[in-house]
């Protein structure tokens, strides 16, 4: 009798009995982890026997992967390390009594993704600078890149990297935030910068980047006229610069400043005095021609009218053109009263000088007159 009792016992406490595994539990400490960090995965069986198998997985699409095996203790407790480079759902599996798998609940770690993003470049007016980056593991979600109110998503290349330019242009103050939109398991994350672009002064004979951004600026962004977007700061930039001081009541300096740069970058192109058909407007007060089609302003050239004040005000039309040079001196001119024309001239100061006339500056003239023929509406005002 003794034997038989001391059998039953060698049977419900011995390594690997068909008892141990009718349950299995597994958790996992930290629930939160930084990517390549270590996860301890731990849990227990029921009921508890020391040394009883244990092999914990991950699961991967309709399957699972080993992660590692282990033993309980004499509590029925098991427990093992390991990295975790992406998000993973575990579970454990020990057998039954008849050899079948038994499975814990399944245990899920987020893991917090590894990001390194840094600004390079130049931060002066219309210069190149790059946020560029990289975030581990590549698939925990989208990085998007916003500039104030402006979102725009990147795209993240070969281990993980990713890159956008910033804006250097028409924004001169801004908070730039690179943010993770984290797929299922990952953490999200964002960081924000403020971005401080440089001003840049530009006068006659300026060249740089930032040239032929003011001038791409002035010339497609807000109709200035100027007879190409690029190269040097020249007369013909000077004169464009001249007419939007005008437009916005800044110094007459021809040269640019970061006030100007500023105003640039916020304010519209100017509106049309008469808000519909095609015309020509001559603003004697501020010394402006403004080329109309449709009610929109698509060109602004500064001029200089009667030094008398004797520019005839009033809607008249082009009668006639007289190309080239006159006796004058006056180039490609279209005559809308009497001897009154628009017309280049070598001189055209920032003040009224003229015989009555509307001088205009000599490299716009040819486009001004080729543009415009016999009955074209001319609108003189104060």
């Amino acid at each position: 009798m003794r034997s038989v009792l001391l059998g039953v016992l060698l049977f419900f406490v011995s390594p690997g009995c068909a008892l141990a595994a009718d349950v299995v539990t597994l958790q996992v400490r930290p629930d939160q982890v930084r990517y390549g960090n270590r996860v301890e995965l731990s849990g227990t069986i029921t009921p508890a026997v020391a040394g009883e198998p244990v092999a914990v997985y991950a699961r991967a699409g309709a399957g699972a992967v080993l992660v590692g095996s282990t033993a309980t203790d004499g509590l029925g407790s098991f427990s093992l390390r390991t990295a975790v480079t992406t998000h993973r759902v575990f579970l454990a599996r020990a057998t039954d009594a008849f050899g079948n798998p038994v499975e814990s609940a399944p245990a899920s770690v987020l893991v917090r993704p590894r990001i390194a993003i840094s600004l390079r470049g130049s931060r002066r007016i219309a210069a190149r600078l790059f946020v560029v980056g990289h975030v581990l593991p590549r698939v925990a979600g989208t990085v998007a890149l916003a500039e104030d109110d402006h979102v725009r998503k990147l795209t993240i290349g070969p281990g993980g990297r990713f890159q956008a330019e910033l804006t250097t242009t028409r924004r001169l103050r801004y908070r730039a935030t690179v943010r993770l939109l984290p797929a299922a398991g990952y953490i999200g994350w964002h960081r924000t910068y403020s971005v401080r672009i440089k001003p840049v002064p530009l006068t006659i004979g300026s060249r740089s980047p930032a040239v032929n951004w003011l001038k791409y600026s002035l010339h497609r962004i807000h109709h200035f006229a100027l007879p190409s977007v690029a190269g040097v700061y020249d007369v013909a930039t000077a004169d464009a610069v001249l007419a939007f001081q005008r437009v916005h009541g800044l110094p007459l300096t021809g040269s640019v400043d970061g006030r100007f740069w500023q105003i640039l970058g916020t304010s519209r192109p100017p509106p049309a005095r008469i808000p519909s058909g095609d015309h020509i407007e001559v603003d004697k007060t501020r010394q402006l021609l403004f080329e109309v089609r449709a009610g929109r302003v698509v060109s602004v050239s500064r001029v200089s009218t009667g030094a008398t004040g004797n520019t005839p005000v009033g809607h008249w039309h082009v009668y006639a053109k007289g190309p080239g040079f006159n006796a004058k001196g006056m180039y490609d001119s279209l005559f809308f009263l009497r001897g009154f024309a628009i017309h280049g001239y070598p001189s055209v100061p920032a003040y009224p000088a003229s015989h009555g006339c509307v001088r205009i500056p000599m490299w716009i003239a040819p486009t001004l007159y080729a543009m415009h023929s016999q009955g074209t509406t001319v609108v003189v005002h104060l």
